[in-house]
């Protein structure tokens, strides 16, 4: 038994794969074989499946516990019983024979084995080995429960797949019955069940019924494909179209052009475990060279110990993924402007390296995007980049691809880019100070990319130093202060400077002078009606109360800015106003604020709501066509006054919608000469200098006969 021993171990060595085979799916049955189970003995926990195949001159049944235990314990109450019945020529059932189907013993295993049939060992062993995990005296465990459950289930799965690959081992184990004392179309009806303990394992009866009507010819292996790797070539087919025909399988490669071939493996080879949930099954095929031509077929072996026919030749090649060797010392530097020199080390370049190829990305970790369009030559150490944004980050990368485009890339480095120009000078300082000294200054944002931040810095008299009043940086182009307003000095001054992320500053900007206001402010003026059109808007309001004011401010946004901006400065007394910077179609907010001679402004006035009302462009006007004399082409001829436009003409076909189908420039005329016979219609839209477009003009049809 140690022989036994040592051979099934070196088996669950070579075959781990089995494991992922189901033990309680039955296989589907021949055309001749129909399987069935009662309703009450499909519950049960222990079924024996049966299957059977007709070969004229005999029929083969082959069946499987669906558990480790079942199988153990008909082992040890001696096999099965099988049962065949008949159909008479009175067309009722009659029984034909009960037999007694045992494993055989140690003695007939020595026997009936050859002494090269390793496997022998090992399906005697499967019979008659110790299985038990569990060691003498020692308390049973969880664990050992789970050990044991797992152990039992691989060993049962190793016998039913010996079984199915060999049929002196499904005969051995008492698997596998062959009938020979048949006769051709006949109905027979089997059924087998377990000589084990009845209450111990309640077991639903195996049934099938057959018609003799074989031989049946062998299955069909499925198509095979090819995946190349290197020195690796990937065989695949379809899982689910194999794996309920066959057990296991043979692969046979060619290396002559497929003259002959020669088997992989000498036994059957199955998925591994861990891939037993793929779609595909998957033989990995190491070769010796790649770019050589290797032919493969593969033979499927089904649960009767059958092989299949022949797959289908396919010639794969394996292919070179081995990267090549990566550039060393990456140098990256900012010459001027958009302008960034790379260079590198390389060292003798291999035979099949193809050349480099530079990426440019926004992060160390990418991605990159090319910055060569082909890939430049093997002896190239140096690139400049023509096109790098100074005030984007950047990080560049040197990928070193051969001929069959496996690549190998620096890592990333990053680019400093020179600077040493500041920001522009703000514009449009904007500023007050209200009643109570709370003080804001706003202006325009800087339009430079790298804009770090802003200071800003105040002083009492233009001609003093300007001293900061920002710690740090100021991260928007606004600023809120405060100030006394117990004081004689009646103006403060204010100055912004931007700075970028380089800490250049940019120069100081234009002075903003805002004046300390007295403590009443002006009643805000009310508007009160407005007429709008397609160009103006005229505003008509109630002025302020308060006898001193000095002047009003007519503020204006629009619908997409929530920021006021200064839209006219009007006298005291004026009352209307007529806003010509307008558009068309176009959503405008206004409001008044009133100015004393102090400086101080009132609140704003209610915002007035407006819309402008559309504007459309004249169209062209009274478009004619006509029929050339010679009957090949169509001329159009319309009316505008205004003669630097352009005319896009639509045409439909024999009652299709109109579409764009020409244009001309100033021309009012056209001449369509790609006509044949049937009706035509014509339209113009005008499109203006500014970009307007007109609707289409009148419409006019031709029929050309």
């Amino acid at each position: 038994m140690n022989r036994y021993v040592f051979l099934l171990i070196a088996f669950l060595v070579a075959y781990s794969a089995i494991a992922q085979r189901p033990n309680n799916k039955p296989r589907p049955v021949a055309p001749s074989t129909v399987t069935t189970n009662s309703s009450a003995d499909s519950l049960s926990q222990f079924q024996v499946m049966l299957l059977t195949r007709s070969y004229g001159d005999s029929i083969v049944l082959r069946w499987a516990p669906n558990n480790a235990l079942l199988f153990r314990a008909a082992v040890r109450g001696g096999g099965y019983v099988l049962t065949r019945r008949s159909l008479g020529a009175d067309k009722k059932l009659k029984p034909d024979f009960t037999r007694k189907i045992s494993p055989w013993t140690l003695d007939e295993w020595k026997q009936k084995a050859g002494p090269r049939d390793t496997l022998a060992g090992v399906c005697a062993q499967l019979l008659y080995g110790k299985t038990s995990v569990q060691k003498a005296g020692q308390a049973v465990t969880l664990d050992q429960l789970v050990q044991q459950k797992t152990q039992d289930d691989l060993l049962l799965m190793i016998g039913l797949t010996l079984a199915d690959a060999n049929a002196r081992h499904a005969e051995g184990m008492g698997l596998r019955f062959t009938d020979r004392n048949v006769e051709k179309d006949a109905v027979y009806f089997y059924s087998i069940y377990p000589l084990a303990n009845s209450k111990n394992y309640p077991t639903s009866l195996g049934k099938a019924t057959v018609v003799n009507d074989g031989p049946t010819p062998p299955p069909v292996m499925v198509p095979v494909s090819a995946e190349p790797a290197d020195r690796v070539i990937k065989l695949r087919w379809n899982r689910m179209a194999t794996q309920e025909q066959f057990s296991a399988y043979y692969i046979e490669r060619s290396d002559n052009g497929g003259r002959s071939f020669r088997r992989l493996n000498k036994r059957p080879w199955m998925q591994s475990s861990v891939a037993q949930f793929a779609t595909v099954f998957e033989y990995k095929d190491s070769v010796a060279r790649n770019y050589y031509p290797y032919q493969y077929r593969i033979v499927g072996i089904t649960p009767f110990a059958e092989l299949s026919r022949l797959s289908a030749v396919l010639t794969a090649q394996a292919i070179d993924q081995t990267p090549p060797r990566a550039v060393s010392k990456l140098n990256v530097k900012h010459q001027q402007g958009t302008r960034v020199q790379l260079n590198w080390q390389y060292g003798n370049a291999a035979g099949d390296l193809a050349g480099f190829a530079v990426g440019r990305g926004s992060e160390a970790n990418g991605p990159f995007k090319p910055v060569t369009t082909a890939l430049l030559p093997a002896g190239t150490t140096t690139f400049v980049d023509e096109h790098a944004d100074p005030y984007e980050r950047t990080y560049y990368v040197v990928v070193a691809v051969d001929t069959a485009r496996n690549a190998a890339s620096t890592p990333a480095v990053f680019c400093r880019f020179n600077d040493v120009k500041g920001p522009a000078k703000p514009k449009n300082l904007q500023g007050y100070i209200d009643t109570t000294g709370f003080v804001r200054v706003v202006w325009d944002p800087s339009p430079d990319r790298d804009i770090r931040g802003y200071t800003v810095v105040f002083a009492n008299d233009p001609t003093h130093v300007f001293t900061p009043l920002t710690a740090g940086f100021l991260p928007a182009s606004t600023f809120d202060d405060r100030t006394t307003l117990r004081t004689l000095t009646r103006r403060l001054y204010y100055r912004v400077i931007a700075w970028d992320q380089k800490n250049n500053p940019s120069p100081p900007s234009d002075i903003l002078v805002l004046t300390r206001p007295d403590k009443i402010a002006p009643a805000a003026p009310a508007i009160e009606s407005f007429a709008a059109t397609d160009t103006t808007v005229k505003l008509t309001w109630r002025p302020s109360a308060s006898d001193d004011v000095k002047e009003q401010l007519l503020l204006r946004r629009n619908e997409s800015s929530e920021r006021w901006r200064e839209h006219a400065r009007l006298s005291a007394g004026q009352f209307t106003y007529i806003d010509t910077a307008t558009k068309a179609n176009t959503a405008y907010q206004y409001a008044l604020i009133a100015i004393d001679s102090a400086g101080l402004r009132s609140p704003e006035s209610f915002p007035l709501q407006v819309r402008t009302p559309k504007a459309y462009p004249r169209p062209a006007q009274q478009l004619k066509a006509s029929l050339t004399s010679d009957q090949k082409a169509v001329v159009l001829n319309w009316k505008l006054p205004n003669n630097l436009a352009r005319y896009v003409i639509y045409r439909g076909v024999s009652g299709e919608p109109l579409r764009t189908y020409n244009a001309v420039n100033r021309e009012q005329t056209f001449t369509d000469k790609a006509i044949q016979q049937g009706q035509y219609e014509y339209a113009v839209k005008v499109i203006y200098q500014d970009g307007r477009e007109s609707g289409l003009s009148n419409r006019v049809k031709v029929d050309v006969k």
